[in-house]
């Protein structure tokens, strides 16, 4: 019964997996020619919206979900490409014509969410972009995340800093200048990370004066 019902919602899912792709923007960068022309009638069949330029640009416009980059062309024209891996602006799905160590590790350095390998199927274009939106999520929510525990790190280190300042500055227990901080940060409605990093900020202040 499960067996059934799981084959008929499947159809509906990567129906509205492709539609959700339609409303996406893709930049694609690779030089005029054959390929590219495929390229683009594909994506274009697929109902997406596309810009196509060649050079890459120096920053990718965050209009863009999807960057389609010919990376044996990078490669041979040796040609920049500016990508930040640890905060990527998209999804970033590489074209290939060819496999060696040098596109290998031109591919790992980048952290691609997929590769489309030439000669051009118009197949593997469909797949590849749903494969790249769904893994580029994944990243998004995984740096999230870690942003967020070293938020909460730095946090804990600032807390601790200004619990110890005032401890020594008014006598007081550790766990009493910490109710204080508490009951401070509630009164302005202010985070207390906040509120502990502007108090090492004013301790720091003073001592630079001194």
């Amino acid at each position: 019964m499960s067996k059934r019902l799981t084959a008929v919602q499947q159809p509906f899912e990567i129906s509205t997996l492709v539609r959700n792709l339609r409303n996406h923007k893709i930049l694609l960068l690779m030089p005029e020619g054959e390929n590219r022309t495929k390229m683009e009638q594909q994506i274009r069949r697929i109902g997406c919206r596309l810009q196509a330029q060649w050079p890459p640009p120096e920053q990718i416009d965050s209009v863009y979900q999807v960057v389609i980059l010919g990376l044996t062309s990078v490669i041979e024209k040796d040609q920049a490409f500016h990508w930040d891996v640890s905060n990527p602006p998209a999804a970033l799905v590489l074209v290939v014509d060819y496999e060696n160590p040098l596109v290998l590790q031109y591919s790992l350095s980048l952290n691609a969410q997929a590769i489309i390998a030439l000669p051009f199927h118009p197949m593997g274009v469909l797949s590849n972009l749903l494969l790249s939106l769904q893994e580029y999520k994944q990243v998004r929510s995984m740096l999230k995340t870690i942003r967020n525990l070293e938020l909460k790190l730095s946090a804990s280190e600032h807390i601790e800093k200004a619990k110890h300042h005032i401890s020594q500055t008014q006598g007081i227990s550790l766990e009493k200048a910490y109710m204080a901080m508490r009951k401070l940060a509630m009164e302005r409605r202010q985070p207390i990370g906040e509120m502990a990093k502007e108090i090492i900020a004013q301790q720091r202040g003073i001592q630079t004066d001194k």
